[in-house]
Order: structure tokens, then sequence, then C-alpha cells
């Protein structure tokens, strides 16, 4: 028996039993995939990894269903299962629960799981999750060893409370670096982000933040230019799908001229016009000289909906200067300072841009190269090369 014929089997029960149909479908969802999950765990073997997905459909806010007596002792063998597989060997990639309620004594059950098994990835969506909830999760998953990412998707009751339980400090040895609050209304909650930023700043734990879908707009994105201007660790941040505006993506470009850490930043699917591309621009690729040129930020990759340059797509920040300054310089005609320069010197001349301590800015450098002697002004370069290097 396949799975759709299992789930249609469960639905026929559940609607014999006198359940609404989306109830009864999400009861024969629920039940088939906790079941076979709980069975698969239970017949894993040392060194296989698994993804294990328990799903739901609309079991939210279903109180008197949620409490039936049949839900706890699924969730207690799946628990068990899940225990049992990791003192095996058995590793867990991702461990994903959408669109069924987590209440706490469901979280109890899970608790003791949760805390030792081998799970990098805990994808939790549409669960229900009250601030209690979300601390009680939050304390549970402190001591596990390999929990790198956690996901909480559509967890409109998040206050600041439970968003400091998720980021602050620990006494323990967290492992934690990726945070998704993907659809959690943080931009309609006063001071969510405040109190999300600081506590991170106080950690600097998280290196991936995703804070999509969740109605961020001016307020907040001069909370996210301000945190970012201080050069967190943060290495990507997913702002996409919210209410940024032209200006406010203004803000958030400025900070990226002191944030050379930031590796990415995605703000597709925010209300963003023609300003917003020039800003960004300006930020990453602005090629009105040499000197703006050489002082954009080298280390972010932006995606957006606009047409911006494809920049800063490698790893070393000196790689995507280096190749920055080469593509203009190979539509050269947009310097005029480039005029007649002796190409026998322009390799020299390139090599400063390797080395950003050198004093001389590079326009300057350009027109001083222009009235040399080739060979003169190369071994001059040479000399004031090697000089910049030893300092």
């Amino acid at each position: 028996m396949n799975s759709e014929e299992a789930i249609n089997n469960l639905y026929i029960q559940w609607m014999g039993d006198g359940l609404e149909d989306h109830l009864a479908w999400g009861c024969a969802v629920f039940e088939y995939s906790i079941r076979y999950e709980t069975s698969a765990l239970n017949h894993g073997n040392a060194g296989e990894t698994f993804e294990v997905v328990v799903m739901g459909f609309e079991l939210v806010a279903e109180g008197l269903l949620l409490h039936h007596n049949w839900m706890l002792p699924l969730w207690v063998e799946f628990s068990e299962a899940l225990a049992r597989a990791s003192a095996r060997g058995v590793a867990i990639e991702c461990l994903s629960i959408g669109h069924v309620e987590l209440p706490l004594n469901v979280l109890n059950v899970l608790a003791p799981a949760l805390k030792v098994a081998p799970i990098k990835l805990l994808h939790l969506k549409n669960n229900g999750l009250r601030s209690d909830g979300i601390i009680f999760l939050s304390k549970s998953i402190q001591t596990n060893p390999l929990l790198e990412r956690l996901a909480l998707k559509e967890s409109q009751l998040l206050d600041d409370s439970s968003v400091v339980s998720l980021v602050e400090p620990s006494q323990y040895d967290s492992r934690l670096r990726s945070l998704s609050l993907d659809k959690c209304n943080i931009g309609l909650k006063g001071s969510l982000m405040s109190t999300l930023l600081h506590t991170m700043s106080l950690s600097n734990n998280i290196r991936n933040l995703c804070l999509a879908r969740n109605n961020i707009g001016a307020k907040e994105s001069e909370m996210i230019a301000s945190y970012l201007s201080t050069n967190p660790p943060l290495i990507s941040l997913d702002l996409s799908g919210n209410l940024l505006s032209d200006v406010d993506v203004a803000f958030i470009m400025g900070a990226l001229k002191t944030n050379n850490m930031l590796r990415g930043l995605r703000l597709s699917g925010n209300p963003l016009g023609e300003a917003s591309n020039k800003t960004i621009c300006e930020a990453i690729y602005n090629i009105s000289s040499l000197n703006t040129i050489h002082s954009s930020n080298h280390t972010c990759l932006v995606t957006s909906d606009l047409d911006i340059p494809d920049c800063n797509r490698y790893v070393s920040h000196n790689v995507n200067r280096i190749s920055k300054l080469l593509g203009v310089l190979y539509n050269g005609h947009a310097f005029t300072f480039l005029d007649d320069l002796p190409l026998a010197v322009l390799p020299f001349v390139l090599n400063f841009v390797q080395y950003p301590s050198f004093k001389l800015p590079l326009t300057r450098i350009f027109h001083l190269v222009r009235e040399w002697d080739t060979l003169h002004g190369s071994d001059v370069i040479a000399r004031k090369r090697k000089r910049a290097v030893t300092r």
C-alpha cells in the first residue's frame, strides 16, 4: 500500500468518527506521517542519515481535537524512537514538524530527544507556539550537540521574552548559528526587532538570520542599519518579502560602508524603485572614480528584483575588488583619466589594488603615471609598492 492509499484509508476512518472534512484529512496526514517516521527511526542503522518530516493539515487552534488522548501516545512513541535512533548512531539532517499544534505537554514529551538527538536543522512551521512554549523549546535545545539551524516559521505569537530565549548567551556551548523567523509579524510588534538585534549583539552567535515576510518597514530598517554598521559577525540576512522602501534601503546600504562581514543580503519582494537601484549600485559598485570603486563594499552579495550588477560573488573581498577594477578598465572609455595611459605601466598600477594600505589614492596614481616615462614610472611604482608592503 502506497502513502496516498494509506492516508485515504485513515481519512475515511476519521470521517467515520464524525469529524469535519478538513479535520479528518489533517488527522489522517498527521497519523500517517508520525507513524511512518517512527517506524523508519526504529529501523535506522548506524551511519544512516534521515530527514524526518511530521506534518498535519490545519491542526492548529483546534484545542478540543489536539488534546485527544490518541495524539499524545504517538508523540511519546516518536520521541522514544528518535532518542533510540540517536543512541544507535543515526544522524538526523533535518527534523521538520509542520501545521500541527505543539502545546507544552507535547514539547515536554519531545524535550528529552531534542536535548541529545544529532539534529542539524530543526524546522517548525505553523505550530501555534506561544511564548512559554518557545522559551521551553529554547532551553531544551541548548544542550543539543549538533543543532546548527533553527527555523520557527509562522510563529506569530513571538514576544520579547521568547526572542531573548532564542538568541541570548547560554551557559552551554550552543552550536546554533542560523535562525529563521519567517512570517512572524515582527514588524508589527513594537520593540520586538530592537530586542532581537540587541540580544544578538550580546551573544554574537547567530551567523545567518532570515526575517522574510515580517512586515518590516521604516522603523525596523533604521534598527537593522544601526546593527549592521557595528560590523557584527552576521554572514547572511534575508529581508525578502517585507515593506522596505527606497529610503529604508538607503539606510541599510549606508551601513555596508562599515561592514565587511555580511556576505549575503536578500531584498527581493520589497516595493523598491529606481532610487534603490542607484543606492545599491553606489554601495557595491560605485564607478565614479577608481577611489570610489576601491572604497565600495566588496563582501556583500545583494540580491533583489532590481537590475543591479552581479558583484561580490567571490568569497575573497580582494578578488571582488580586483574584478570590479578590471571590469571598468576593460571599458576604460568611462574614465577620461585613462586616456593615453601606457599599457606597459598598467600591470604595475593594478598591483596597488592588492595593497589598500598604500597612502596614495588610486586615481592620483594613474594621473602621476600618465606623466612618467614608462620605464621610469614602472621603477618608481615598484619601489613605492615595496615600501608600502614593508610598512
